[in-house]
Formats: structure tokens, sequence, C-alpha cells
């Protein structure tokens, strides 16, 4: 399993680098989409405390050159749910404002159909990969059976506990009839 992940991870993620890196130096694609939407965030940007210079053109380079970050960070096996779930929040937004089938006929509605399967099909890929556990447990496991060993390990160490109390009591008992009976014999 671990060879198809070493060659499946770098198709998956080939395709939301290209378009991460595409957005980042193109973000105008992205805006010309929906200019209405992204005017009015825009101006909800200048009326706010954010700073002067962040403009929706800079969050959406920013957005672009995360999603190509955490691709290459999925391709390259580091942090790849981490990077998956990047890569799933990063891109969805985009590509599902992107289409605009409504305005579509023909041949054209037809490969604008094809290229929305195409990327829920990656978009479904991803969603696997956020939930791949490489052949390792998730953490919320390691944590059970962590907390289950520890549990264990006191309860092995209260009884051992218990039972060196139970010798000393003992021990304790016979050293203090001994000395009574010490010192019964001196008194008597």
């Amino acid at each position: 399993m671990a060879l198809v992940r070493r060659i499946a991870r770098p198709l998956l993620a080939a395709p939301f680098i290209f378009e991460g890196v595409r957005t980042a130096l193109h973000p105008e694609r992205e805006i010309d989409v929906s200019p209405e939407a992204f005017d009015a965030v825009d101006s909800a940007l200048a009326k706010s405390s954010a700073p002067d210079f962040l403009d929706v053109r800079g969050v959406v380079r920013a957005t672009g050159a995360i999603a190509a970050g955490a691709g290459v960070l999925y391709a390259t096996n580091r942090y790849p749910r981490a990077a998956a779930a990047t890569l799933l929040l990063t891109t969805s937004i985009g590509w599902a404002g992107r289409k605009k089938v409504w305005e579509l006929r023909g041949e054209e509605l037809t490969q604008e159909v094809q290229s929305i399967l195409t990327d829920a099909g990656l978009l479904g890929g991803v969603l696997l990969a956020v939930v791949d556990h490489d052949g390792r447990p998730s953490l919320g496991y390691r944590a059970n059976k962590f907390i289950e060993r520890s549990q264990k390990k006191a309860a092995a160490k209260q009884r051992q506990i218990e039972k060196k109390a139970g010798s000393l009591e003992k021990r304790a008992k016979s050293a203090v009839e001994t000395a009574q009976k010490q010192l019964a014999d001196q008194r008597g």
C-alpha cells in the first residue's frame, strides 16, 4: 500500500498545485467570475480595521499560494492529512464558484458538467486523503490506548503499593507485639 500512496499522492496533488500557482499568479481569473461579490468583499475589507494593503486580490493570491503549498506538502507526504484538509478548504470554494452552468447550452454545457464531475472526483479523492491514516491509527485511537495503558499501569502500581503496605503493616504489628512483650518482660 505504501507504493500506491507514493505514486497516488503526487498524482492527486498535481492539479491542486497547478491551480494554486495559477491562482496566485493570476488572481483576476477568480475575481472575474463574480466581480460583484469580490467588490462587496473589497469594500467590506476597506471599511473594517483590516490593514490598508489587504484587498481581495491579495486574499485570492494568498489562497492560491496556500493551496499550492498544501499540494506540495501532500505530494511529498509531509503532514498529508493536514495538507489534504487545507486543499479541500482552499480549492473547493473556488472551483464551485467558477462554474456557471446555467448560462451554457449544448456542447459547452456538456464540457462544463464533465469539468464539474472531474473536479468533484478530485475533491472526493482529497476527502478520502483527509481520513487516510496511512496504516497508522488516528490520534484519538492512540490517545485512548495511551490512557488504557496508563490506567493499567496505575492499577498495577496501586496493587503493588497495597501489597507492600499490607506487608509493612504486618511487620509493624509484629514489631509492636515484640516490643510490648519485651516491655512486659522488663516490668515483670
